[in-house]
């Protein structure tokens, strides 16, 4: 079991970042996605594996430029909603079908903690990010006549470290005025409780493409 007080840095580090100096906030991004998430079978009973799924996934961010002008060093915080039905095989959480009595609808939050660097050519912003991503699950109401205890989510998302993911974008921005870009992106995410779970490597991957509106902050 992962010690989550160990873990309690890395949680912490999204909100400390953007006291960082040199930093100037220049654009808030509103962002509609689909991401694909693979469902690793667990186990030895093959039967029993549940399907990939496709979640909608909209959200947002902001982005806070170490640079000036729209290259360079960059910080992007963000998050994405998801909702969907899963269930607990052998202690690990997955994505399941409504037809199961043992799932429970869970409203999910991936934060991001992203570092990158951007390109501007000829006016279109190319920005590659990578760092840290916490997937938030929240448990919130059992199947009909189900039989799902919130608990036992509870302690596959958070006291065995499931929620902890490092993740990896790549955004094309084209400008539409002075205050507005348009843009699309990819997203990946791979989850690590695979390092100290039973739970196959890549149980959990998510590989999504977003749009993109970012509206730019007037500078100070």
């Amino acid at each position: 079991m992962v010690n989550t007080r160990k873990l309690l840095p890395f949680i912490l580090l999204i909100g400390v970042l953007p006291a960082l100096p040199g930093m100037e906030w220049t654009s808030w991004n509103f962002n509609l996605g689909f991401s694909w998430q693979y469902n690793a079978s667990i186990g030895d009973e093959a039967d029993r594996k549940q399907p990939s799924v496709l979640k909608f996934q909209p959200g947002a961010s902001v982005k806070g430029q170490f640079t000036e002008g729209k290259g360079g060093f960059f910080f992007a915080p963000g998050g994405w909603f998801s909702w969907g039905a899963e269930d607990l095989e052998q202690g690990i959480a997955r994505p399941s079908e409504d037809a199961e009595r043992d799932h429970m609808k869970v409203l999910g939050l991936m934060l991001d903690g992203f570092f990158g660097y951007g390109w501007n050519l000829g006016g279109i912003t190319l920005d590659f990010m990578f760092g840290p991503s916490f997937y938030a699950r929240f448990p919130l109401w059992t199947a009909q006549l189900g039989t799902a205890e919130p608990a036992d989510f509870w302690k596959a998302y958070y006291a065995k470290g499931e929620f902890l993911h490092l993740g990896l974008a790549f955004d094309v921005l084209f400008p539409l005025s002075e205050q507005m870009d348009f843009g699309a992106g990819i997203r990946i995410y791979q989850p690590l409780s695979g390092f100290w779970t039973e739970a196959p490597a890549f149980h959990g991957f998510q590989a999504g493409l977003l749009a993109r509106i970012a509206f730019h902050i007037p500078s100070e």
